[in-house]
């Protein structure tokens, strides 16, 4: 059975996460676990914020469900003192989680801050998927924009948004990758990197690639999805702070299109550690982690160029 996992705070805007959520689990079909965590300052009961969970949930399951599809979810609760950020990792791999839903401007800790930080850092703590959700109500996607630099994007991501197609079903698919124009030369594999992942990924629906031009990754998704009036970003930041760079104060400030549509971030798989099976296995991953001389004479110039600029100089 799959599992969404869906933080919740006392915002206006939480009831917009928790019904799109309550529509991802009846497509999926999934379970929700809601996660609360109470600040340690509010004296508020646990047992009192988990009633208050249980109301929210039969208001909306049957206010924005009909009353087969609200019956058909499943709800787990789990109130917790603390912040979120100290308790997302557990939690996720508590419930198995395969999705993590939650709001844009969801407050951590009882502080508020630009939209989208506290989402940019509890990405970081999750190895699932996590969707974020801007405030007001909105139907399931009918059109998916996927960005991604598709000639370095590590492989364990297509899985990622492979096992979500089916929440997403009938929705075409536009994988876009922007060049900058000294890149022109580059064009030919730049494409063909966009093709291997198109046919890698197999997505049912439609699915077209996208190579486009332009020196400003961001303000140009922000462009082509309003062009399209796409209604689900994907992205693969290969930093923090390129993911914090979506949710950048100018961009949640103007109102720009994709700060005004879900965005679901997918990570790369963490590297499992290779397994020993013998002294013959251990002796050959030896061999292959060790490093060449040139690669420890280089290791060792660049430590001592780091300790030399390290240096406080009077």
């Amino acid at each position: 059975m799959k599992t969404i996992l869906v933080p919740l705070d006392h915002t206006a805007a939480t009831e917009a996460t928790l019904a799109y959520a309550n529509k991802l689990a009846v497509r999926w079909p999934a379970e929700i676990v809601l996660l609360y965590c109470q600040p340690e300052d509010v004296v508020t009961p646990l047992e009192t914020q988990e009633q208050h969970l249980h109301s929210l949930v039969e208001r909306l399951r049957y206010q924005q469900l009909t009353r087969q599809d609200g019956r058909r979810i499943r709800y787990h609760y789990r109130v917790l003192a603390g912040c979120l950020h100290d308790h997302i990792r557990a939690e996720a791999t508590r419930c198995a989680a395969d999705l993590v839903v939650m709001g844009l401007e969801h407050i951590d800790c009882g502080r508020q801050e630009a939209p989208g930080n506290h989402a940019a850092a509890l990405t970081e703590l999750v190895a699932c998927p996590v969707l974020v959700v801007p405030p007001g109500r909105r139907s399931l996607p009918q059109r998916l924009v996927f960005l991604a630099d598709f000639g370095t994007l590590n492989p364990t991501v297509l899985p990622h948004l492979a096992a979500l197609e089916s929440a997403f079903r009938t929705a075409p698919l536009e994988l876009v990758q922007f060049y900058a124009p000294a890149q022109r030369p580059q064009r030919r594999s730049l494409r063909q990197g966009l093709s291997k992942a198109t046919a890698q990924l197999g997505w049912t629906a439609t699915c077209t690639p996208h190579l486009l031009e332009d020196d400003a990754p961001l303000e140009g998704i922000s462009e082509f999805c309003a062009h399209i009036q796409a209604q689900l970003l994907v992205i693969a930041p290969a930093s923090p702070a390129q993911l914090l760079r979506y949710f950048d104060a100018c961009y949640t400030t103007t109102q720009a299109y994709h700060t005004r549509i879900p965005v679901l971030v997918l990570r790369a798989a963490e590297r499992q550690p290779a397994v020993q099976c013998c002294d013959k296995c251990a002796e050959r991953l030896a061999r292959q982690e060790e490093p060449t001389e040139a690669a420890a004479g280089a290791t060792a110039t660049a430590g001592s160029r780091a300790t030399y600029h390290g240096v406080n100089w009077v």
